[in-house]
């Protein structure tokens, strides 16, 4: 009789942390916030050996190296926040950027604001 293997999904609060994480970040928008955000994430998906996360507006995903991208789940092709309508470009800007997945003529571009939203970019490189 083949044996079936289990698989672990993150329970409520390791996703719940996973998501407090990432706002905490844009609440707070500080190097040591990105650090832990960072850390969280990696380490939810190294528990549940997983390679994605589905947050409630992103996706975190791990490479084989150990990076952490986070994908958005809405685009925009303006310049400003889908949410509270913050320049993108501004040099006192509320957003973020969060990931870069760079390509042969466009780059994806996640960005966050301080307003909670997480939104994509093509940018043309």
């Amino acid at each position: 009789m083949k044996k079936s293997t289990v698989y672990l999904l993150p329970t409520m609060e390791d996703r719940r942390c996973a998501e407090t994480a990432l706002t905490t970040f844009l609440t707070v928008q500080s190097s040591t916030a990105r650090s832990a955000m960072l850390a969280a994430l990696k380490g939810i998906l190294k528990k549940y050996r997983l390679s994605k996360l589905n947050l409630h507006n992103c996706t975190a995903e791990i490479n084989r190296s150990g990076c952490i991208a986070i994908k958005p789940k809405k685009f925009i092709t303006g310049s400003s926040c889908p949410g509270c309508n913050e320049n993108l470009y501004s040099a006192d800007s509320k957003v973020r950027i969060l990931s870069i997945c760079e390509g042969n003529t466009w780059d994806t571009v996640t960005y966050g604001c301080r307003c909670g939203e997480v939104f994509g970019k093509i940018e043309r490189t």
